[in-house]
């Protein structure tokens, strides 16, 4: 009894502090304005570069600001937009520079308008270039006709949607202008009915980055479900602490909305709330048995025969050509759980540790399959747009030395760097260059001027112009030949230019801890682990003399966490990899116990990580490895 008191307790105390921090929020939700008039006559939207701000704000709008509505609208099933919506829209583009609007329907409900205030802040949208999570009310966006170009959308293309889908197309547009964006409440703008089943689809989407490996919308919708249940069953145990949890929350509308529509909706919010659960959970549970039904249907994916996937055993070291090569380590693929064993070898002359046998084209094809892209997208972009502060470490490192005018990033990916390098050196002019077609996706979305695809050392010697830096920055480790891509290198960067390259550091403390469980191993797309000392040696062989060495401070971190991590996702995979057979029930529930029982155990290694890390990063001398080392070489 007293562990109940103290639990409803505290949820009532959380639901006031919550209810204050969502009024704030509220208060920084700006309201379309009225166009003055005269705004929609004369120059439309030619009149700015997209993302550009004109003088004026959002609440000083007037004839000075001369524009068309010919903005492009992307709704939900459902919602309307009236044409003077559509014309305050172009105003606020044109006074405020933003590309993408999100428009929050004036009647939107207060209990979805309170959902969306636990995801948005209204005063930091359009000022994280990263973009890492939606944020989106998921209703209707409105688009600068150029943006809306760029992705290459059109009116036939944005019809019909659900909410799923407008979540992914919310974030698409998002992704394309992360600075050029604006949040505002458009009182023209009806919200579409929210049924259960779009209700999981909503959750289902914006939580999509875990997928395949996760499925945190049930678990979202489950906690919802506790926290209902512990204010019901409550009043059986502690009725008085109860009752106290139940009147703050359900008073939460009343107290930021502060209006009528607020306090009704504070009236029987509880048995709402129950009969809103219910509905999306039968819905949920309905989405699941259809998904698996056509699992079900549908024969695995056929690997590449195991010949196919290996080359011929090497006798000698592929950096040094030492036959003096010894056994490091077996290791499984720990995340994608395709079948398959790799080994890695390490030479005892100069320490390089690589994959042998190593994968050929055919076997890299099978295992980077739906690690980057396809069903791994979404994964690997939310994971890589989180580390900005990384990003932005290095940009300061190539600032100690060097002001860039010309720079191609060699591995770019979505070029979530680039825009680190953008934020420092705006008028920077900056390249791509990627094996796959993400690098494409990141010059549309402007983080890049032009998109190259293919192989470094292929293409080189048919790039268009010099560089005075070119960057590797986790990157050589997945090459086949990592003195060819030095080489390459070397033939791009102009005397006198800059070559900055981080990659694992096979010395970290961590690879001999933490075994097959340190995540650097990357297994099995990294294919080789070159020694800090042995780099700069290699890069001054080819024309470059090193000018810094980091160790500690280019450390990605988070190996403790990443290895429980790891070991959780090899004890109980995920039930959903499509390559995989679906487990059965009792897979999935040990799945459930072993990371509910893990969870202390995640906490404690984020802390660690997150003091460690710290205090890492601070120390710059080179017997402080991390798991990573950076460094920057001058062209002679």
């Amino acid at each position: 009894m007293r562990v109940a008191r103290w639990v409803l307790g505290t949820l009532a105390v959380v639901h006031v502090v919550e209810a204050l921090e969502l009024r704030r929020r509220l208060g920084q939700l700006a309201t379309l304005p009225t166009p003055g008039p005269g705004a929609l006559d004369g120059a439309g939207h030619g009149s700015r570069s997209p993302g550009t701000p004109m003088p004026g704000t959002a609440t000083q709008l007037s004839a000075a600001h001369r524009v068309t509505p010919d903005v492009v609208t992307v709704g939900v099933d459902g919602t309307t937009i009236d044409a003077a919506t559509r014309a305050a829209v172009a105003v606020e583009m044109a006074a405020t520079g933003a590309d993408v609007v999100d428009l929050v329907p004036g009647d939107l409900p207060p209990d979805r308008l309170l959902r969306l205030l636990r995801r948005l802040e209204a005063a930091k949208v359009g000022t994280d270039p990263y973009l890492v999570l939606p944020t989106g009310s998921h209703d209707t966006i409105a688009l600068h006709p150029s943006a809306a170009h760029r992705i290459g959308w059109t009116a036939d293309d944005v019809t019909g949607l659900d909410r799923g889908d407008m979540v992914r197309r919310t974030l698409h547009a998002q992704r394309h202008a992360p600075t050029a964006l604006a949040t505002r409440v458009a009182p023209g703008v009806n919200a579409a009915p929210a049924t259960p089943e779009q209700r999981w689809r909503e959750l289902e989407e914006m939580l999509a980055p875990a997928w395949p490996y996760g499925a945190p919308a049930s678990v979202v919708l489950g906690l919802e479900t506790l926290h209902l249940a512990a204010m019901t069953a409550g009043f059986l145990v502690a009725p008085w602490a109860a009752a106290l949890a139940l009147a703050t929350w359900s008073a939460q509308p009343a107290l930021v909305l502060g209006d009528e529509a607020g306090s009704k909706a504070a009236l029987g919010r509880l048995p709402k709330a129950w009969a809103e659960n219910v509905r999306v959970a039968l819905a949920a549970r309905q989405a699941t048995q259809a998904k698996r039904i056509r699992r079900a249907s549908e024969p695995l994916p056929a690997p590449p025969p195991p010949e196919a996937l290996f080359e011929p055993r090497r006798d000698h070291c592929p950096w040094c050509g030492s036959p003096e090569i010894a056994d490091r380590l077996d290791i499984t693929d720990l995340l994608q759980h395709k079948p398959g064993e790799f080994h890695l070898d390490e030479c005892r002359d100069c320490g390089h540790i690589f994959q042998n046998p190593a994968l050929t084209i055919t076997g890299l094809d099978h295992f980077y399959e739906d690690a980057y892209d396809g069903l791994g997208e979404e994964l690997a972009e939310t994971s890589f747009a989180a580390l900005g502060f990384i990003y932005r470490n290095r940009v300061e490192s190539l600032a100690r030395h060097h002001t860039p005018r010309a720079w191609l990033d060699v591995g770019t990916g979505h070029a979530h760097f680039c825009l680190a390098a953008r934020e420092r050196w705006p008028d920077l002019l900056i390249d791509g260059l990627d094996m796959s077609d993400t690098v494409e996706e990141a010059q549309r979305r402007g983080r890049i001027d032009t998109a190259y695809r293919g192989q470094f050392p292929d293409l080189a010697g048919s790039l268009p112009r010099s560089y005075d830096v070119v960057t590797m920055h986790h990157y050589i480790e997945h090459t086949r030949e990592p003195k060819a891509e030095l080489a390459a290198a070397a033939k791009v960067v102009e005397p006198g230019g800059y070559l900055m390259i981080e990659m694992p550091d096979p010395a970290s403390p961590w690879a001999a801890r933490l075994g097959r469980y340190f995540w650097q191993w990357g297994q099995p797309q990294h294919q080789h682990f070159v020694k800090c000392e042995e780099m700069v040696a290699a890069v001054e062989d080819v024309g470059f003399d090193v000018v810094s060495v980091e160790r500690g401070p280019a450390t990605m971190g988070g190996d403790l966490y990443n290895a429980v991590a790891l070991w959780l996702q090899e004890t109980v995979r995920s039930p959903h990899l499509p390559w995989l057979p679906e487990p059965g029930t009792a897979h999935r529930a040990r799945r459930l116990a072993l990371y509910t029982a893990a969870l202390p155990a995640l906490a404690v290694t984020k802390a660690i990580d997150e003091v460690k890390d710290r205090v890492r990063r601070a120390r710059g001398d080179k017997s402080s490895a991390g798991n990573a080392y950076r460094l920057v070489a001058r062209r002679r």
